[in-house]
């Protein structure tokens, strides 16, 4: 019985199902696409597909001028799929993910190997900040463990070596979900410590998904 569902409505079932240090993570059939989602949240090419979508159409970057790129929580390959897919962004790209396994899944599912001048690094995003001096023209965080940023993500000193990783008018963008009353709680300080560092702040919300929100921002000067 079973076999038969599975054949028929395969939408049911995980494609795979993965336990690693840091989640619980499964592959699933949403609208005849791949996602891969946590327990509480989508990780990529679901909701939080739409959320950047949305972002960078309401951003509308040059995407020519952008060079290098940064992506802090890669997940299984979302931003750099709209920016090079979708974008037709020349970028190189960079990508930082803490867990091994999801970017074994994003390999497995997602045709992560098809992307070109990516370089990946299985490393925590602080530590990898705090060990580089590279510049970029386009900084995305998306830090989450399951559907929480940890908190050394939300500091002024974590915000800060964020601002100084970013080219002159390079830009910003930091995915903060509203998931309950604490994190709405967080999220008041967290925005004003964002609009203490950074230039031409914008809160951007979104009415299909109204908890998620996107702080984005620009560096003019060094500091």
């Amino acid at each position: 019985m079973q076999r038969l569902l599975r054949k028929y409505f395969p939408q049911w079932f995980p494609v795979e199902k993965a336990h690693s240090d840091y989640n619980m993570l499964e592959v699933v059939r949403r609208d005849k696409k791949l996602v891969l989602n946590a327990p509480h949240v989508n990780y990529s090419f679901g909701s939080l597909h739409e959320v950047f979508r949305n972002t960078f159409n309401q951003l509308n970057p040059d995407y020519q001028k952008i060079k290098n790129v940064l992506v802090l929580g890669f997940g299984a390959g979302s931003v750099a799929a709209i920016l090079r897919k979708e974008n037709h962004c020349p970028c190189a790209i960079t990508g930082v993910e803490i867990d091994e396994e999801v970017i074994a899944l994003a390999k497995k599912h997602f045709r992560l190997d098809e992307l070109k001048n990516l370089e990946l690094h299985i490393e925590d995003a602080a530590a990898f900040l705090s060990g580089g001096t590279k510049l970029y023209d386009l900084l995305v965080v998306d830090l989450f463990l399951d559907h929480r940023t940890p908190e050394k993500f939300l500091t002024a000193a974590f915000l800060k070596n964020l601002y100084a990783h970013l080219q002159p008018r390079g830009i910003v963008v930091f995915n903060y979900l509203l998931y309950d009353y604490e994190a709405k709680e967080k999220a008041i300080a967290f925005e004003k410590e964002f609009r203490e560092i950074f230039w031409q702040v914008r809160v951007l919300s979104f009415q299909k998904h109204p908890k998620n929100i996107v702080f984005t921002g620009k560096r003019v000067q060094s500091w």
